[in-house]
């Protein structure tokens, strides 16, 4: 099949391109290492859902552009490995098939992945990491002047390596959210499946968990891209937080990391009851050709209880001082 076919992404409304926030009528090129025109990502795009996705879709994908003029930030599952992967390359191909090509975006990776020599510069060039951005106030301030109108992260970073007894794993970064929340810009949920083939699990037996670990069962062990995934879905959802900016900004930075870290387990819970979504919709329709995912999800009793913040078993993480 060529992957014009069979590679899905839900058709947003047209905004002229004055009216999208980030968009290059205001920035004329991206700022070098704060972002670059979503349309960019294409070769990437291309590339992916060409030779690593038979059939892909993207539900929903309207959370991904705000209606009102405001910046989005996408909050990902990033899941095991290259797992990611396929929804990055879908993210790039909504924004471009939409007519939203124009917009300024960039992709927060871990700062591990700068490590491999040349890959800083190509993120920079062509899929707009803001890797001249170093602290959270220097991201809100982005989002808050309209340099930018389309970022996001993954905030499981490192725990990726580990397996959870939930698909979403703890999160270790926390700076992305607190930009969204400061600045006032829309969120966007992201949860998906089909790529773990990538990916080897090795858990303790019996369904056992590590005590005071959030839930550890194993490892991961990353494979690289060996084979075209069969299916890969994604589906978005704006999620609006509890937390204002006004209630962060008078609190002290006690209270702050307290508000931070209830609206961050009500955020893993929702994406893990999307990615159980998903998952029950596959059973019921192997291609997954229609679903219902308009409007947000009523919160099940699971993500009313209340949370507990066990130790995690590493530091957090503080890739761009977040």
């Amino acid at each position: 099949m060529k992957y014009q076919t069979n590679v899905k992404t839900a058709d947003s409304k047209k905004f002229p391109i004055k009216d999208i926030p980030g968009s290059t009528s205001d920035n004329a090129a991206g700022e070098p290492g704060k972002g670059v025109a979503m349309k960019k990502w294409q070769p990437f795009s291309d590339f992916v859902l060409k030779n690593l996705v038979k059939d892909a879709e993207l539900i929903n994908g309207n959370a991904l552009v705000s209606e009102d003029g405001r910046p989005v930030v996408a909050i990902a599952a990033h899941g095991p490995g290259f797992a990611w992967i396929p929804l990055a390359a879908l993210v790039g191909k909504f924004f471009v098939d939409n007519g939203h090509g124009e917009t300024i975006g960039g992709l927060f990776p871990h700062k591990a992945l700068f490590l491999v020599p040349g890959l800083k510069n190509y993120y920079k060039k062509n899929l707009g990491a803001p890797t001249d951005v170093h602290t959270v106030d220097a991201l809100v301030d982005l989002l808050k002047n309209g340099k930018i109108g389309m970022t996001g992260t993954a905030p499981e970073g490192a725990n990726c390596i580990f397996s959870f007894d939930e698909y979403v794993a703890p999160f270790r970064s926390k700076g992305m959210i607190a930009a969204a929340i400061k600045s006032g810009a829309a969120i966007c949920l992201m949860a998906h499946q089909g790529a773990e083939s990538w990916n080897i699990t090795f858990n303790l037996p019996f369904g056992w968990t590590v005590p005071l670990t959030s839930g550890l069962r194993g490892f991961n062990l990353t494979l690289l891209p060996w084979k075209k995934i069969s299916r890969y879905t994604v589906l978005c959802r704006q999620y609006q937080p509890c937390v204002t900016a006004a209630e962060l900004k008078n609190s002290t930075k006690q209270q702050a990391r307290r508000l931070l870290n209830v609206e961050i387990e009500k955020i893993r819970a929702e994406m893990n009851l999307m990615t159980d979504e998903i998952k029950e919709t596959a059973k019921q329709s192997p291609r997954l050709v229609k679903m219902k995912s308009a409007g947000r999800r009523k919160s099940s009793s699971k993500a009313l209880r209340p949370f507990s913040f066990p130790k995690p078993i590493f530091p957090t993480d503080e890739a761009y001082g977040f």
